[in-house]
């Protein structure tokens, strides 16, 4: 019996341990790089603004360990909110970067013009470091990205959400396909 307890009480440990600090590949890479240089091209960018001032911005990066010279490329987001007011970013790895264009063009995209009645329909994107929600409900339609627990922070999963800026996905789906 005490040893089963003590399996099961492992196990526990084990699933809360790996649920929480997800980082995402890019993340890791720049943490165990001593000397890093991010390159950021400013002329690739999508962004969302919402009516009090918060904003997130996506854009295509590089990632150069300067000792090793090993390069990595990414989606880069930043996000302002105001309560609390706070500036963060997050990471999108090259190995998520195929199902986000997958999940923006096969299900968002051809939804964006979508009108249901006393109905709702929610798509939900998970990657490591942030979520990225579409969600329609009659002819009202909201883009919501969170930035999921991916450090230490007191605050978990920092939201940014708009309904006016919905007619800009499209964009953030040609960010995407510039990162390779």
């Amino acid at each position: 019996m005490k040893q089963q307890l003590v399996s099961l009480l492992t196990i526990l440990i084990s699933l809360y341990s790996f649920g929480q600090n997800i980082e995402s590949t890019t993340r890791k890479f720049i943490d165990e790089s001593q000397y890093t240089r991010i390159n950021k091209d400013w002329t690739i960018t999508a962004d969302f603004k919402s009516g009090i001032g918060e904003y997130v911005k996506f854009f295509p990066i590089e990632v150069i360990d300067l000792k090793s010279g090993k390069k990595m490329n990414a989606l880069q987001l930043d996000m302002y909110i105001k309560k609390p007011e706070i500036y963060k970013t997050a990471w999108v790895g090259l190995e998520e970067i195929t199902d986000f264009i997958n999940f923006v063009e096969k299900n968002v995209v051809p939804n964006l013009d979508m009108k249901l009645k006393k109905k709702s329909s929610e798509f939900i994107f998970n990657a490591k470091e942030m979520t990225l929600s579409y969600f329609v409900y009659e002819r009202k339609r909201r883009l919501t990205i969170k930035l999921n627990d991916y450090d230490d922070s007191k605050i978990k999963n920092y939201t940014f959400w708009t309904e006016t800026q919905v007619d800009k996905i499209p964009r953030l789906l040609e960010v995407l396909k510039t990162i390779k």
